[in-house]
């Protein structure tokens, strides 16, 4: 890896063909401004665009906190309208390839379907509640109907009716070009994708009402509540990666992968009493025990090792990556208490926020901390390079998802200091989505920088994450419903009226809007404006310019109008 030195910016020439390094230049007594410079040589789609002190804003009016916005419509847009049909199947690319590839790309051989949907369906949640886009339904269900059809194991294997983490690139099945065997081998699963798949079938039932999805997320459940077992320092809950056929170990890997992932599977299913709910229960809690009492426990020798999640690394135990760190921070600051679940989760948190930035971050660039996807932190602390991944820029999904989570530790504890990380971090990823629409992975010095998985979903997912924990960092003068504690089936924006419907009746929301409400109706009752939301009801925060946040409890009834000025 090469390390990056802080103190220089790279100004880009001719579009970054040239490249020579240049001393920033004195700052200029105003607002916001544009540089002549980008933030640095590896990402040469926009200018930097700086604060009256120099701090990164987003590049697209961040007067107007448009930037994060901007990004999730380009992604989208990109998805829904520009994603083109892979020639050699016949389908779109993200069904088949995982990524979009230079012209005569060959070396990339794996496709990583099922954590690509898991990832999109997360964004999907937050964004169709943000948006109100039926096409991003769409694109959701082909993704799933897809993977049943084309990636789900027999029924009469060990590991029965579950998805496989790898397919081919370019092959419409899926199963084979699974890491540390031969190509041709078929069969190999990742045992916390089929937890990740698993919610993400879950949710998408409760978005469309329609049970086969259910029914495919239960049988997730029911395979790895059968194989879970109690673990212990050298081995996770769940073998990483496994011969689903005969259930045998593949390569010897029995820790690794984002235990996290049928943590929030189980829970999910048991707050609908759907499926085995004992079995479940069980198996949720042992795992959930185990990461208290392994990578969050500094008294065991698996304390912070964070090892195996990315489909095409090797077994490796000692490259670290921050992916399942992350999310299950994530999973511990999505309760609405939680010390329910974790009694140190503020400590946990905090040193797992330090431990990516130290052990991946890049920069800092104006301000702002990129963070990178994988190293070993040997490496790292002896200067060496080519065992890191992936740029000097570090990467658009680790980054934002970084920020995300600092926005909502913020949330949480009103650290001011996370609020600006997840701010700084937020505007720098932006940096990574071109004017066409494209989301890079990475900067240019990697050489295939378009992946679905990490530009797209990953980062998409974290931007919706960021807006549902700071509603300041959402459109001034626009209504959008950030965050919602259940899965919202539809919404519809009006000029001064917003309806929306919930699968769970009891749920709570977030929402920022152009003005305040004069009414918010719950069903046939009209709910009151309240100091707290220890009852129903909801509350509001004004803003600068007119704009409010309201938090918002209802009870009863899952259909909501709320009326504004």
């Amino acid at each position: 890896m090469r390390l990056q030195k802080t103190g220089l910016v790279w100004a880009s020439v001719a579009l970054g063909l040239f490249l020579t390094p240049q001393l920033v230049p004195p700052l200029q007594a105003q607002e916001s401004y544009v540089q002549s410079y980008c933030v640095n040589a590896d990402l040469p789609w926009h200018h930097a665009v700086l604060d009256s002190k120099g701090r990164l804003l987003a590049w697209y009016h961040p007067e107007k906190n448009l930037g994060y916005d901007k990004v999730l419509r380009l992604d989208w847009d990109f998805l829904e309208h520009k994603v083109p049909l892979d020639v050699r199947t016949g389908v779109k690319y993200y069904l088949t390839q995982p990524m979009i590839r230079p012209p005569n790309w060959q070396r990339d051989r794996q496709h990583n379907p099922a954590s690509l949907y898991a990832h999109m369906m997360d964004m999907l949640v937050g964004w169709y509640a943000y948006s109100g886009d039926e096409e991003a339904v769409g694109v959701l269900r082909e993704m799933l109907d897809y993977q049943l059809a084309h990636g789900t194991t027999p029924a009469d294997w060990t590991w029965a009716g579950v998805p496989f983490a790898t397919s081919c690139a370019g092959e419409k099945e899926y199963g084979r070009c699974f890491t540390a065997v031969p190509e041709e081998f078929y069969g190999g699963i990742e045992s916390d994708k089929i937890g990740e798949l698993g919610l993400a079938y879950v949710l998408f039932y409760e978005l469309t009402g329609e049970r086969k999805y259910l029914s495919a997320g239960i049988q997730c459940a029911d395979q790895l509540a059968k194989h879970v077992r109690p673990g212990s320092a050298t081995e996770t809950p769940w073998p990483f990666r496994i011969d689903a056929h005969t259930g045998k170990v593949i390569n010897g890997e029995e820790y690794g992968g984002m235990i996290v992932a049928p943590v929030r599977l189980f829970d999910e299913l048991l707050r609908l009493g759907e499926g085995d709910c004992p079995s479940y229960k069980r198996a949720r809690d042992i795992a959930w025990e185990w990461l208290l009492d392994n990578p969050l426990n500094k008294a065991s020798a698996a304390w912070d090792n964070w090892s195996g999640y990315y489909e095409d690394t090797p077994k490796d135990i000692e490259n670290q990556n921050d992916m399942t760190s992350m999310v299950a921070c994530y999973y511990i600051l999505s309760q609405s208490d939680p010390s329910v679940v974790d009694p140190d989760w503020s400590n946990h948190v905090g040193h797992l926020i330090d431990r990516s930035r130290l052990l991946l971050g890049r920069g800092p660039f104006f301000g702002a901390w990129a963070i990178d996807e994988q190293l070993r932190p040997g490496d790292a602390l002896l200067g060496l390079s080519g065992r890191g991944c992936c740029s000097r820029a570090g990467l658009s999904c680790r980054t934002s998802q970084w920020g995300a989570i600092n926005a909502m530790f913020y949330e949480k504890t009103g650290d001011g200091s996370a609020r600006e990380n997840a701010f700084r971090s937020l505007n720098y990823a932006t940096y990574f989505s071109g004017p066409d629409g494209k989301i890079a992975c990475c900067g240019t010095d990697y050489p295939t920088p378009y992946w679905f998985e990490d530009g797209f979903a990953d980062a998409g997912r974290s931007f919706v994450w960021a807006l549902g924990a700071v509603a300041d960092f959402a459109p001034k003068g626009q209504d959008h419903l950030l965050r919602s504690s259940s899965v919202v089936q539809k919404v519809k924006y009006g000029t001064s009226t917003l309806d929306y419907l919930t699968f769970h009746k009891a749920a709570t929301e977030v929402l920022r809007l152009a003005s305040q409400p004069i009414r918010v109706v719950a069903g046939d009752s009209t709910l009151p404006l309240r100091g707290n939301l220890n009852d129903e009801g909801y509350t509001v925060k004004a803003l600068s310019g007119g704009d409010c946040v309201v938090h918002l409890r209802h009870t009863r009834s899952n259909t909501i109008r709320i009326e504004r000025r």
